[in-house]
């Protein structure tokens, strides 16, 4: 069974819940339409646009503008489930229980005869079975604290390494404290009205999907430990208790969702976490952060490696994830606690396959990577996950409280630290997207070496471990019109002196030229803030070389970044900041596909092959297999292929994953309309 509670522990016992074997049979019941075409033309004046709009609050409707031009902030998707399907199904006897408008999906209770009557409704799509079988339950016992020291002049208390090792403390230390922004929150439950560092967060709403109520706690009808799980993810995230723990995001507001149950893996679980980031998002939530996952449910179904379900667009949490980095929300979630892979095949799980947003892997304090921690790529190709975070002896609240505090490790773990690091961003740029947000963590990491994968990105620590310093100062480009505007964050414990903030930048390695950046967010009180300056007229996909300078209020200099033989670079029109430098350019000045290696394979210590294409730029592309007589044998890769190295490798097999003979193979790349290449390759057996 997954692993789906990403934290592991040491079972002292376990129990097992009584059985739900006698409940009814659950099934989702898919629609074709929603009751109106779905080639409908969405605009302001109609009447399929109010009713979609109406769906949000007005904060969801501002955030999505981020994204979404404002005439499209809604779409067909955004339409609720036409009623009167649901009532019909409800007349021949069906028990509603769960509606996902995304999706266009409703849970219900059916018997057999009511499920052939629903089948052969016209509206009805298609319809699946939903099993529920019976699990168990760890019954975890940690260690608990009364009065706790600060191990430092701060007051992080015991959680204090595994927030300064990211930087964190030094983020807040310039006021950034995730003030203003609203952080979802998909767990099994949230104990955090009784637990001392939790109980004065800003809680905005919560409900529990599976109860359908307005309380996340345990009740009455719980099972023992339930809101377990989901108290200590929040503590992670946002506690404030000084001398004890501070979590990165305290200041933040929170919206909770309750969607998992614990004693079982089955697939109504995805149905309750689709509802719940839903509801995240029309309500408005910047961030979501989710510790859960899914692979194989209790009946044997589910989502395996074998069967490429982790391809980005199968799973129902994936959708539901990919949907929501659509419109606006940066989600952040688990990679698994499923063990670390061999780099070309991976272990991770479902929704962390998903494009567009974060998925976390989990290293020590110290900086290795964690034994538990799930590996990619996903079965497209691409590399996963995209960052690591501290995720082993982590120090956070536990029920069931008040004081009750202990120590865990997972993905679970590492996920809320991620998450918080993201608020803590967003608080100081508000403006920035989600594929920003991940570009931004991503390429300000820290390295973390893996022997056999030295290489950055890799599939086993990503783009390395977040560094929430560097991330608030990472800068971000994006295009408006005939202009590219360069925008950071600048901010000194003595506030800036605004008049010398400068973007000093090259254009194809020509003279330097400088401007001078404009404040454009920021707290009144001092000159720290969000800082930006345009550059004008320069033609689509000329390299543009950087750096920032400023002096703060106490005349102390400031260049991002900070070695001065480095200088960060974008090519214009993509929106893809990298850090340069004469020692090591990170970004390819061309397009280059290296010769195979090994050739001829295979070999007694490699079974495939692997090819590297450098790219100076992100764009699609793909990489096919063909033997000599011209037909296709493999495509190995379809989809983004990102700057800097690409790995990719062959394993011998084709499509249909069988072992190919001895022969000449070539291999084609096509990048975008940008370039193409092809390599001849030997198989001998």
């Amino acid at each position: 069974m997954i692993k789906k509670l990403l934290l592991i522990f040491s079972l002292i016992n376990i129990f097992c819940l009584n059985s739900y074997s006698d409940q009814p049979k659950k099934y989702w019941v898919y629609f074709h339409d929603k009751g109106i075409n779905s080639n409908i033309f969405f605009n302001k004046g109609s009447i399929e646009y109010s009713i979609a709009i109406s769906q949000l609050t007005e904060r969801a409707i501002k955030r999505r503008l981020k994204v979404l031009p404002p005439d499209k902030i809604v779409n067909y998707d955004d339409l609720p489930i036409n009623e009167s399907y649901i009532e019909s199904i409800q007349k021949i006897g069906g028990v509603l229980q769960q509606k996902i408008k995304w999706l266009n999906v409703a849970t219900f209770y059916l018997d057999e005869k009511q499920l052939s009557l629903v089948k052969n409704l016209k509206f009805v799509k298609s319809v699946e079975p939903v099993k529920q079988l019976i699990g168990k339950l760890p019954e975890t016992y940690l260690q608990k604290y009364g009065d706790i020291s600060s191990l430092d002049s701060s007051d992080y208390g015991l959680s204090y390494s595994q927030y300064s090792v990211v930087k964190i403390p030094e983020v807040h230390n310039l006021g950034i404290t995730g003030d203003s922004v609203i952080v979802g929150m998909l767990d099994t439950g949230f104990r955090w009205r009784s637990h001392e560092s939790l109980k004065n967060t800003k809680v905005l709403a919560e409900w529990d999907f599976i109860n359908n109520d307005d309380t996340t706690a345990n009740q009455s009808n719980d099972p023992a430990g339930q809101d377990f799980h989901g108290t200590l993810t929040m503590s992670i995230l946002c506690s404030y208790y000084p001398k004890k723990i501070i979590g990165p995001a305290y200041n933040s507001y929170f919206l909770l969702a309750k969607t998992e149950y614990v004693p079982t893996e089955t697939r109504i679980e995805e149905d309750w976490w689709a509802a719940g980031i839903e509801w995240l998002e029309n309500q408005g939530a910047d961030v979501v952060s989710s510790s859960l996952g899914y692979n194989i449910f209790d009946d044997g179904s589910g989502y395996r490696w074998e069967d490429g379900s982790f391809d980005g667009k199968t799973a129902v949490t994936t959708r539901a994830a990919v949907r929501a980095a659509r419109l606006g929300v940066v989600v952040v979630t688990a990679m698994g606690n499923e063990g670390n892979g061999n780099g070309v095949r991976g272990t991770l799980l479902c929704p962390a396959d998903a494009d567009s947003i974060i998925s976390v892997g989990a290293v020590t304090i110290q900086g290795t990577l964690a034994y538990f921690s799930s590996t990619g790529p996903t079965n497209d190709g691409r590399t996963k996950p995209d960052v690591v975070a501290p995720g082993v002896s982590i120090y956070s609240a536990v029920t069931p409280g008040p004081s009750s505090y202990g120590y865990s490790q997972g993905t679970s773990a590492s996920t809320p630290i991620t998450a918080g690091v993201v608020a803590l961003i967003l608080s100081a740029r508000p403006d920035l997207t989600p594929i920003q947000v991940r570009s931004i963590l991503r390429n300000s990491s820290d390295r973390i070496e893996v022997v056999r994968f030295p290489e950055k990105p890799n599939n086993f620590v990503g783009w390395g471990r977040i560094n929430a310093l560097k991330a608030l100062f990472y800068p971000s480009v994006h295009k408006a019109g005939n202009s590219s505007y360069i925008s950071t964050f600048l901010g000194s414990t003595y506030g800036i002196f605004t008049e010398s903030v400068k973007l000093v930048y090259t254009v194809n390695n020509y003279s330097f030229d400088t401007l001078a950046m404009e404040r454009y967010y920021g707290n009144l009180s001092n000159s720290n803030g969000a800082y930006r300056a345009a550059i004008n007229g320069i033609q689509s996909g000329t390299i543009v070389r950087f750096f920032i300078s400023a002096f703060d209020s106490n005349n102390q200099y400031i260049r991002i970044p900070e070695d001065s033989i480095k200088l960060f670079a974008f090519v214009d029109g993509i929106n893809e900041v990298v850090l340069d430098s004469v020692v090591k350019p990170g970004l390819p000045e061309k397009f280059s596909l290296s010769y195979n290696y090994p050739n001829p394979f295979p070999t007694p210590f490699n079974s495939g092959t692997t090819v590297i294409l450098d790219s100076p730029i992100s764009t699609s592309g793909s990489i096919v297999i063909y033997n000599l007589l011209g037909q296709r044998i493999r495509t190995l890769f379809s989809g983004i292929i990102n700057i800097g190295n690409n790995y990719f490798y062959w394993d011998t097999k084709n499509d249909a994953g069988i072992e190919m003979g001895s022969g000449i193979y070539f291999l084609k790349v096509q990048a975008g309309n940008y370039y193409s290449a092809d390599l001849k390759m030997l198989l001998l057996r």
